[in-house]
């Protein structure tokens, strides 16, 4: 991401949470707290399995990975569930009178990054590999994937101290 490009979301993102703390509704904190920020990584971190396995699984990759996808999908929807509320409550908290776009905007700009992600054999081959470990072994794989978004999140979202 270019500085231009940092500098203008940031913008965006101090004007749209200002704007939501002058509305006086819901208190925003203008941060994240520590299981918000867990939350948004957790969905980020299966959002890129997702788009990964859809793109994966098509030519010229066919990696065999929708299916492995729709299995997690399964066995864990219940989790991600959990997680986009705990997401989605933050997101009333802090923007109260424009929740619904906002949520929109930010699920939108993380499902356009990976679903454009440039996908490689080696891509395809995490995914696929990362996929049938958490089936293999549960959420806590997802747990530890998850935890790359961490420095991403933070940038997107101020932590509460």
């Amino acid at each position: 991401m270019t500085m231009k490009a940092l500098i203008a979301l940031l913008v965006l993102f101090c004007m749209t949470a200002s704007g939501a703390l002058a509305a006086g509704n819901g208190k925003p904190k203008i941060c994240f707290t520590p299981a918000e920020e867990n939350a948004e990584q957790l969905v980020r971190g299966g959002l890129r399995l997702r788009e990964g396995a859809a793109g994966c699984d098509r030519r010229p990759w066919d990696a065999g990975t929708l299916k492995l996808w729709q299995q997690v999908d399964q066995n864990f929807g219940p989790r991600f569930k959990q997680q986009t509320d705990i997401r989605r409550r933050a997101f009333e908290r802090e923007f109260s009178k424009d929740v619904e776009n906002q949520v929109r905007l930010w699920d939108g700009r993380t499902v356009l990054y990976f679903r454009n992600f440039p996908l490689s054999v080696a891509y395809c081959a995490e995914i696929k590999k990362t996929l049938e470990t958490m089936l293999k072994s549960g959420w806590s794989v997802l747990v530890e994937h998850a935890q790359r978004a961490h420095e991403e999140v933070e940038m997107d979202y101020r932590p509460c101290s």
